[in-house]
């Protein structure tokens, strides 16, 4: 027995374990469009062996399967993790909280001080009060001395003293409601003394709690890293600012709207905003096979039964069309998937309230300035500048920038999406020297011949643009022809002069001049189409 009580000595001492209750708050944020990863990160010096991490506060939305834990100084053993029935902590109070006790208690003592004065003050208002009734009883006590002498010298007594006690009375109550003054000042203070420490100390809400087991070699310092999804987003805004002539600058302050609906207030958090899109598809749809059937045509309905159909659907739910899939642009990445702005300074984000807006960086980059005009439908022409994103990154789509020219805000509009290396166009709104006007020179439409059995369509239109100020201009004139895809419908048309490019940016029918118009001078642009089609057929 002895020898096994030896060898059990010479044993080397096991660690006890422990159980650390750590307090988190969020560190940092990965920001996506939609949603955002959140990081909490918190340190505590363990001694060597295995011990409990347990974090108390965790919001009780969190969902365990969708946390991330990294340790780093420890090795990570089991995680428990509670969202229901969390044991109560021990209340751990702040020095703020702390600070907010010491004032209201200091407010009480001075509202107590204050009412014991005014309690002292009344006393002697009384006992003055007292006195000058004593002595005025005194001077009706039949049993006085009838000597006129004696008499007199009583009166005088009691005269006299009525008159000092009366006075100690009145000046005893001016004391005391010149003490009540201050009274509610000292009432304001309390009340907000207990605002305060209630703002410090909300009422207790339902938590989530993580219980990790890690185990450490040595005595040494435990990092816990902890991240989840959270409510989030941002969005990219713009200010361009289209200076000088030729050669003009734009210069884009980017500049970034965050806003966050996590339930938690973010105090002091690093942010990092990302355009990757975790919440968007990840995987390819699936291509299904195809089955076509051919079926004999059905035979023509009765007018009467087409009207009752028309009739119910009239009294039925609206029908839906199919939603329209758009093309969602991809940004180019740089060193891996989509790219990523950190914002410089941590910032403070309280869940739920407005955007917190955040400037980026500043670019500058050559612009060309030319006019466009579109004398269809409108009757002036407009601004645009025209540049090359020559950075190596995209510059996003934005749902609204501001534009100035130098240093004037001329309006709004919505900022496109500009792969790196392309080329953008941005307007700065119209150019009220230059007129434009769109007039109908001819039209016609009807039977062309009863041989033919075919129906046509002819018009003849001007498109004029006028330039009223005292510098010239070119402009770049737009216009569309119709077009078809039917070998039945016959479209031709002319345009004096010819345009300079047709099916621009590759859209059927679109047609481009690039005119130079002097100032006090006017260009003409005249446009003839025809289209022909069979009889009994209708253009759409």
């Amino acid at each position: 027995m002895r020898v096994v009580v030896l060898c059990l000595l010479s044993l080397p001492a096991v660690a006890q374990a422990e159980t650390f209750t750590l307090s988190s708050a969020p560190t940092s944020a990965v920001v996506y469009g939609y949603g955002a990863q959140v990081t909490r990160e918190v340190s505590v010096t363990v001694p060597a062996g295995t011990h409990d991490l347990v974090l108390p506060d965790l919001p009780a939305w969190m969902r365990g399967d969708m946390l991330r834990v990294s340790v780093d100084g420890a090795r990570l053993g089991s995680t428990q993790f509670r969202s229901s029935a969390v044991p109560p902590q021990p209340e751990r109070e702040t020095p703020e909280v702390a600070a907010a006790k010491e004032r209201i208690e200091a407010a009480e003592r001075a509202l107590t001080a204050l009412d014991d004065r005014v309690a002292e003050a009344r006393l002697a208002a009384a006992a003055a009060e007292a006195k000058a009734g004593f002595l005025g009883a005194l001077g009706t006590n039949e049993g006085l001395p009838s000597d006129v002498a004696t008499l007199a010298d009583i009166a005088r007594l009691v005269e006299t003293e009525t008159l000092a006690a009366e006075q100690a009375a009145l000046t005893a109550r001016q004391r005391a409601r010149d003490i009540e003054m201050d009274r509610d000042d000292l009432v304001e203070e309390l009340e907000d003394a207990k605002a305060a420490l209630a703002a410090l100390t909300p009422p207790a809400k339902e938590v989530s709690q993580l219980t990790l087991s890690v185990t450490a070699e040595t005595e040494g310092d435990v990092t816990l890293s902890l991240s989840y999804p959270v409510d989030a987003g941002w969005r990219p805004v713009y200010d361009l600012y289209l200076r000088g002539e030729e050669p003009a600058t734009l210069d884009i302050v980017r500049g970034a709207m965050i806003a966050q609906y996590s339930g938690e207030n973010w105090d002091d958090v690093s942010i990092t905003l990302s355009t990757l899109e975790p919440a968007s598809q990840i995987s390819p749809t699936t291509v299904r096979p195809q089955l076509r059937r051919i079926e004999e045509p059905e035979p023509p309905r009765p007018m009467s039964s087409m009207r009752k159909d028309a009739e119910g659907l009239a009294a039925a739910e609206p029908v839906m069309e199919a939603p329209v899939m758009a093309d969602n642009a991809v940004a180019t990445s740089f060193d891996g998937p989509g790219v990523t702005y950190s914002v410089t300074q941590p910032l403070d984000l309280a869940s739920g309230v407005d955007a917190t807006r955040v400037n980026l960086d500043r670019l500058s980059f050559d612009a060309r300035r030319f006019a466009h005009a579109a004398p269809a439908f409108d009757r002036t022409a407009y601004l645009m500048a025209e540049f090359t994103n020559t950075t190596q990154e995209p510059l996003l789509a934005a749902s609204e920038a501001a534009l100035y020219i130098d240093n004037t805000l001329v309006g709004r509009s919505p900022f496109p999406q500009v792969p790196a290396g392309a080329e953008g166009d941005v307007p700065f709104g119209p150019i009220d020297d230059l007129q434009l006007s769109y007039t109908i020179l001819d039209q016609s439409e009807g039977d062309r011949g009863i041989i033919s059995r075919s129906n046509a369509q002819r018009q003849r239109v001007r498109m004029d643009v006028e330039n009223l100020g005292t510098r010239d201009w070119t402009v770049e004139v737009q216009a569309a022809v119709p077009y078809t895809i039917q070998d039945d419908l016959s479209i031709q048309w002319t345009a004096t002069p010819q345009p300079d490019e047709r099916n621009v940016e590759d859209l059927r029918g679109v047609l481009q001049w690039n005119i130079d118009v002097p100032a006090g001078e006017t260009r003409e642009i005249e446009i003839q189409q025809e289209l022909n089609w069979p009889d009994g057929m209708v253009l759409r």
